[in-house]
Order: C-alpha cells, then structure tokens, then sequence
C-alpha cells in the first residue's frame, strides 16, 4: 500500500517472543542489517498483509460498537417506555456501568492477549459479548439491562486495544496513521447503519407478548449476529507476526525486519507487572491518556445522545431520526480517512488532528445557537467527524511517540482504558433535565475539546525540541538517546 519511499521514519517492531524477561533494554546493542529486499516486494507483502489483517478485525469491532450503542436505538424504540427508564437518571447509569469494566479489563486484556494468541483470546469475548446483548432481549426490567451492560464492558474491554496493539505490531511508524484510521471508519459503518439497522428491526412484531415489542428483536437479532461472528472468528483473525503461518520463510522475514529499518535491534519479551508498572509512570502516556479521554468522551455524547438530540432537540419523528443518524457517520469515515491520509504523507500529526478538534468545536456551536433545522443538522456533520476522526488519530499519534514493542501494546491499553472513563464522562454530562438543548454538556465537550487542542500543541513542539537535539547529537558524535532506542525519531 504504501511505497518505500513514504516509510522513511520507521518503527522498530520483531515479532520473535523471546525466552526469558531479563531486559528490556537489549534492543540497544545490535544493529539491524541492511534491507535485503526490493520496493516492490515489499509492496506486494503489504497487500497480502493489510487483507489479512484487516477484514474480520473490522467486522468484529464494527458489531461491538453496534452493541455497545445500539441501546440509543432501543430507548427510542420503546425501551424506555417498557422499563421506565426516564424515570430518575436510570438510563445514565445503565450507560456508564459498561464502561466500569472497560477501563478494568482492556490491559488486562493486553497482558493476556500476547501469551495466549489473539485469534483464540479475541473469539471468546466476541462470543461472550455477544450472549450479553442476546440477553437484554429477554430481560423485564432496568436493572437486568444494567447488569448485562456491565457484563458487554467487562467482555468488549480487551478488543480495541489488541486491535491496535496487532496493527501496531505489523506496520512502519508512517504507515499507521491511515492504517487505523480505516481500521476505525471501516468499523464505523455499523454506527452510520446502525440507526437504520435497528429501525428496521424495530419493526418485526410477533405475537401480542414481549415479543411485539420492536426493541427486543434489536438486541436479539444483533445478539446472535455478534455470537456467529465470535464462533467462526479463529478461522479468520490474525495472529501475531511471531505466530502466523500464512507467510513463506522470505515473507516472515521481510515482515518481521522492515518495521526494524533505521533503529536498533528490538527482541519483543513479555514485561512483568513491574515492568509494566514502570512504563505506566511515563509522564507522556499521561497526556496521550488525556487526549484519548477526551477524544472517547465527544465520540460517546454524540453517539449515546445524537438519536435524542435529533427526536427531542431538532423536532423531527422517530423514523427521521433513526435514518437522519447515518448520513453523519458516512461523512465522517471518508472525511477521517482522507486527513490520515494526508497525515502519513507530509509525517506530521499535530496540525491534523488538532484541525480535527477544532472542526469538532465548530459542529457543536452550529447545533446549540443555529435556529433552522437543517442548518443544526449540517453542524452534526462536522462534529460527528471532527469527534469520531481524532479517535484513530490519537491512538496513532500516541502509537508513532512508542519505539518498544512491549511498551505499544502498555500505551495502547491505558489510553482506550482513558477512554473508557471517557464513555463514562460522555454518558452522564448530557442529563435529562437538560432536554432539548444539552447546554452543558455540550459546553463541557467544547471546553474538553480545546483542552485537547492545548495539550496535542504541547506535546508536539517539545517531541519537535527532543528530535532535533538528537539529530544535532548524531552529527556531533554525541549520545542522544530518545525512549532509549537508537535511531528512534518521535512523530509530532
């Protein structure tokens, strides 16, 4: 996909598990040999790579985004009628109980992902994930839904994080941006169909029982959707580069040394819990966690909240407001997708994804001051992508500051964990009694978003100070070692 010539900043990556944790500062003393292959055949393994790394990947987060917000459809569909969820703050709480979990568990989850093998990790909490959401079919009142949210956080907690750990572990520093970028958007498309998805469904009526009500059949058809995915994911997941088998010995090779160009030698090795410990404490993973919290905060508001924005805040129908959700989301996946673009090609990220926030900032002051309806809706447009498109775009940023195998899969776990806190801040700033316009919580994401903007400003120009240092140091002779890797450049 991407030509030798856009890779020039690249990211050390080995897939070879090493035997023993002894250190984990080995990878500074051998140099890697020189590429050994042509452009071309480098091209054609990056073909066979990204269709095999990519398609059930999608597919499976595309169903537990659908799953995890598929209860906005529901609660329009009668859900809140049939289990008095208006009733009190019932519907926020049953919200946020799934993202208690989903902070717990996602580095756990990445701890336990590397030693088991993702294909087979990954399949059970598809699986088990899936016969959450098929239980809130059946289930009679709101406290049975939160417990079964809580349980879909637990269960969907290590999928996002692996993902991008997995991706991480394939691909060049300038490779990555649009990698998970497409990953994201790809998936995305089950929250820009989703809404009419779940109209649909919403209309299947049997019998004059429990199930004559639309919101049931939501949850249940979605339900085993996500449990027949799960059940036959082993056959389609990737593993690993250390674990594959779908590579000739010359591929393996090529796979495993082109994402070493330019640095030392990397050796992965499994960190222990103090290890781990030690990198937690890195005071920029602090701040990557903060653009990664504010980022899934704005992406769940609007997607928890954007339905009833549209039924109560805008006037229209319910059917209108199921189908006028999608377009927003199409937007955003080709909008997303062609800034990550631009950003790998000038290798630079802070004035994309800052462009991002603040076309985010706009979209939110078009939909609370704008008086005419279509022009409230065009601004869901721009907040939907300026949101939804720094959500990849963060993760990437804070995958490219990351030299150490071991250490992506420890930053790419605390930030979604970040974000999960996040879901929890989006989930309950946007409160019923603020109906129909969300003042405040439409203020507090404006406010969260500029601090975003801030903090990504920051941090760039003092990654831009660090690489010219080292690059002044490499001219004079000196030592200049950054996140102590030779060679290892920083990707503001």
């Amino acid at each position: 996909m991407a030509d030798s010539k856009d890779v020039v900043a690249s990211q050390i990556e080995q897939a070879d598990i090493a035997s023993s944790n002894d250190s984990l500062r080995k990878d500074e003393e051998q140099p890697v040999s020189d590429q050994d292959w042509t452009p071309e055949e480098e091209r054609k393994l990056v073909w066979k790579i990204d269709f095999r790394v990519f398609p059930m990947l999608c597919i499976v987060f595309g169903l537990s985004l659908l799953d995890r917000t598929n209860i906005s459809a529901a609660y329009i569909a009668g859900l809140a009628k049939d289990l008095k969820l208006n009733i009190g703050a019932r519907y926020s709480v049953a919200l946020l109980v799934f993202f208690i979990g989903y902070c717990i568990f996602e580095l756990p989850s990445n701890f336990i992902i590397r030693r088991l093998g993702a294909r087979w990790w990954l399949s059970f909490l598809i699986t088990a994930w899936g016969c959450c959401v098929l239980g809130m079919g059946f289930i009679h009142d709101w406290k049975s839904l939160t417990i079964l949210r809580a349980f879909l956080g637990i269960f969907e907690a290590g999928l996002f994080p692996g993902a991008v750990y997995i991706i991480g572990s394939w691909y060049r520093q300038y490779e990555t941006a649009r990698r998970i970028s497409i990953f994201y958007m790809a998936s995305l498309l089950s929250s820009g169909f989703g809404p009419i998805f779940a109209y649909a469904l919403s209309l299947i009526s049997v019998g004059s029982g429990m199930y004559s009500h639309g919101w049931r059949w939501i949850f249940i058809i979605e339900g085993i959707a996500t449990v027949v995915a799960g059940l036959i994911s082993p056959l389609f997941l990737i593993e690993f580069p250390e674990r594959v088998t779908f590579l000739n010995p010359r591929e393996k090779h090529i796979a495993t040394t082109r994402v070493k160009i330019d640095k030392g030698r990397e050796d992965v090795v499994h960190p222990n819990v103090k290890q781990v410990c030690v990198m937690l404490l890195d005071w920029k993973l602090g701040l990557y966690s903060i653009q990664y919290f504010v980022a899934a905060s704005s992406v769940y508001s609007l997607a928890y909240f954007q339905p009833i924005i549209l039924r109560e805040g805008m006037g229209f129908s319910y059917a209108k407001a199921q189908l006028l959700s999608s377009p927003p989301y199409i937007f955003a996946i080709f909008a997303s997708i062609a800034f990550a673009y631009v950003s790998d090609k000038i290798r630079m990220r802070w004035p994309v994804i800052c462009s991002q926030a603040l076309i985010g900032i706009i979209g939110l002051l078009v939909i609370l001051y704008a008086k005419a309806p279509g022009v409230r809706y065009f601004g869901l447009f721009l907040a939907v992508f300026g949101c939804q498109a720094n959500v990849p775009g963060t993760l990437a940023y804070g995958n490219n500051q990351t030299a150490r195998t071991e250490k992506k899969g420890v930053v790419a776990a605390a930030m979604i964990s970040s974000g999960a806190l996040g879901g929890i801040t989006g989930s309950t700033i946007f409160r019923s009694q603020d109906a129909p316009t969300y003042l405040p919580g439409m203020w507090s994401t404006i406010a969260m978003l500029m601090l975003y903007i801030v903090i990504t400003i920051s941090l760039s120009m003092y990654f831009k100070r660090q690489n010219r240092l080292a690059d002044e140091a490499e001219r004079e002779g000196r030592e200049y070692v950054l996140e102590k890797v030779r060679g290892f450049r920083y990707a503001p």
